[in-house]
């Protein structure tokens, strides 16, 4: 246990790489994801791993052109999966209802701690990690990949050997994010405790994920739709 928690204590977000990743690293990396928990063991995910030049430049460019992404020797993709859920349900006899958003959030929160155990896996192999939020173009990546119907790119991980030294940023204090049997401290309070860490940064952070002009207020449409398109039932 101590190992781990040591592993996420020294987690820093690498964007450069001086190495690429080893084939039979890959298959362990892979294989701390697949041993993840997940819901009735039904592990509504895919991953795609992505090496190619060519995809890994138009997946950047897909992702707000982030030249990690371009440069990563290796990236994967995760994402809701259904398509082999449905099919898996037809094949035994239970013909399978539309998915909708019940069926989308069950499978976030395992891409969600998928993805943090191959970080964790790839990290305790000496190579470096950043997580892309590619939900901000899931349609796109999807198209880049060629995803059939009813998989959504959510989350995505670039890995190589590190390439550079960053310094930890800080989190909110404990106090802010744990309440013992209960919320804990009121928002206000624990307000403080996130505020103290962006410092200046903490307005135009907070114009970006919260305004109604912000980037996230602007995306939920975005990803509605390509739920839609990606054959998800949105409404029900």
């Amino acid at each position: 246990m101590a190992c781990v928690v040591e592993a996420a204590r020294r987690h820093r977000s690498i964007r450069s790489y001086s190495g690429p990743v080893e084939e039979a690293h890959i298959d362990l990396i892979i294989e701390a994801a697949r041993r993840a928990p997940t819901a009735w063991n039904l592990m509504p995910v895919s991953i795609q791993a992505v090496t190619d030049p060519k995809l890994l430049e138009r997946l950047g460019d897909a992702v707000g052109g982030q030249e990690h992404v371009k440069k990563a020797p290796l990236f994967l993709v995760f994402s809701v999966d259904y398509a082999k859920i449905v099919e898996a349900s037809r094949a035994s006899g239970v013909e399978p209802a539309e998915p909708g958003l019940g069926h989308v959030f069950a499978a976030l929160i395992d891409a969600g701690i998928m993805v943090g155990w191959a970080g964790l896996a790839a990290e305790d192999l000496g190579y470096g990690v950043a997580y892309i939020a590619v939900y901000g173009n899931p349609c796109g990546v999807a198209e880049i990949l060629e995803l059939p119907p009813l998989v959504v790119p959510v989350v995505g991980l670039a890995i190589g050997r590190p390439g550079e030294d960053p310094a930890r940023r800080p989190r909110q204090p404990l106090e802010s994010m744990l309440g013992r049997n209960g919320y804990g401290t009121s928002p206000g309070e624990k307000a403080q405790g996130v505020k103290s860490v962006y410092g200046q940064r903490a307005q135009r952070l907070f114009n970006i994920v919260t305004s109604r002009e912000g980037y996230l207020h602007k995306l939920s449409g975005r990803i509605l739709q390509c739920l839609k398109d990606r054959g998800y039932n949105t409404t029900a």
